[in-house]
Formats: C-alpha cells, sequence, structure tokens
C-alpha cells in the first residue's frame, strides 16, 4: 500500500509604502507585567495510531476477514494515515462494453489522526491505478471507480471537533489514473482520530467498471490505490 503525506508551503515578497504622522503620547500611562504559567506534558505523536475498529471505535480493531494480514501503516507524525484498505471486487455483470463489478469488503476503512495544535484541515485524495492481469501482464487502463455509501466516524465519541466531510458521491465515478479529493477537514474538523468507512451499505456498495475491450482472458488483474493525505484544508 502507498502512503504518503504531503506538506506544501507557499512564500510571498510583499512591497508597501506608508505614511505616518506624529502621534501625540500619552499624558500619564501606568504599565505593568504579569505571568501565566501552567504545567505541560508533551504530546507523544512519535508513535503510530493502532487501527481501531470501524463500527465500535473504543475497541481494537479486529480485523478485516476481506483484507488478511493489514494491520495499518505504521505511519508516525502529527497527520497521519493509519489505515488503508485493500479491496478485492467481484464480476457481476457485462454490459455493451463495460465490466460491472462489487466490492466483497464490508468492514473497508479509512483512519486519520491529526494530533497538531492548529487544527489546520486537511485533505484525502485516491487514485485508482491502472489493473495488470496477472498471467499475461496486459494492462486495463480505462475504468471508473464508486466508493459507495462513505461515512466519518470518531474514535472518541465525545470529541468536540467538527467531523471531516465525504467529498465523492456514493455512486460518483473517478477516473483510473486521476486524483480525487474523496474527503476533506475545514479547519477546527478532522481533529483526533477519525475512520472514513467505505463500502458501508450493501444497498449502494463501492463498484469498479472496467473497460471490457480491454480484458484479454479470464485471470486475476490487480492494480494500485494511492491514498494520499496532505496538510492543506
Amino acid at each position: 500500500m502507498t502512503n504518503k503525506i504531503t506538506k506544501i508551503v507557499a512564500s510571498f515578497a510583499l512591497a508597501f509604502s506608508l505614511s505616518v504622522g506624529l502621534l501625540q503620547s500619552p499624558a500619564s500611562a501606568d504599565t505593568y507585567g504579569t505571568t501565566a504559567s501552567t504545567n505541560l506534558k508533551p504530546g507523544d505523536t512519535s508513535g503510530s495510531v493502532k487501527p481501531v475498529d470501524p463500527e465500535t471505535p473504543e475497541k481494537p480493531f479486529p480485523g478485516d476477514p476481506g483484507d488478511s494480514g493489514n494491520g495499518g501503516t505504521g505511519s508516525t507524525g502529527p497527520l497521519t494515515l493509519d489505515y488503508v484498505p485493500n479491496l478485492t471486487f467481484k464480476q457481476d455483470s457485462v454490459t455493451g462494453q463495460v465490466i460491472n463489478t462489487t466490492a466483497e469488503n464490508s468492514r473497508a476503512f479509512v483512519q486519520v489522526s491529526d494530533r497538531r495544535y492548529n487544527g489546520a484541515g486537511w485533505k484525502l485524495y485516491l487514485t485508482a491505478g491502472s489493473l495488470t492481469g496477472q498471467t499475461d501482464h496486459h494492462q486495463v487502463t480505462h475504468g471508473d471507480l464508486a466508493l459507495g455509501q462513505s461515512t466519518f466516524k470518531p474514535k472518541a465519541a465525545g470529541t468536540v471537533s467538527g467531523a471531516p466531510t465525504v467529498t465523492v458521491g456514493a455512486k460518483q465515478d473517478m477516473t483510473m489514473n486521476v486524483a480525487e479529493i474523496v474527503a476533506h477537514a475545514a479547519p477546527d474538523h478532522g481533529l483526533g482520530t477519525w475512520m472514513m468507512r467505505i463500502n458501508a451499505n450493501s444497498s449502494l456498495p463501492a463498484r469498479l467498471f472496467v473497460n471490457a475491450g480491454e480484458v484479454t482472458q479470464q485471470q486475476l488483474y490487480t492494480g494500485v490505490l494511492t491514498w494520499q493525505l496532505t496538510d492543506t484544508p
């Protein structure tokens, strides 16, 4: 799986002129300094955040039967992708030149943790790569992915942060090899740990649509889902 955190910093120069008139000093002013104090202990952003159960976040992650061996990314830092799913699709039908498939993962989710102090927000991108036949290595480069009904749930039920927003509709097609924004957290949203449930409703499942003309024979086809988290709201 691919896990990448991108930070973009913009710089600029500002030139200006300012005319200032003489200001009268106040006749009398008292100025005093006081202190502010508090006991602090450092927060832990060095370790990774383990995946939790997407249905009952207060419990440890039991594992996804449809995604065995996936224990999370192990990513560390103040803004992390803790878990991203591998998806398996089953062919349903062929309509014209389109092969229709449905995701078999009933517990698929993405977990994001924002442990920054500033509540700056973030964006989550997804790119569905081309499929490669595992027998003849022929590539399928034309197709669309839909994530199905997706919702966010916080790890802590009493979180004071606003929820992130899913930005793709249940039936919205995402073109292969094109990065799409699938979720975003506005400023002061998405703080703490949040799970984005994917394929959460069997009546609006995740779907993969493939150009039938590029499928040369019956074989296993695999591709890469690239999930990218950025610190721009």
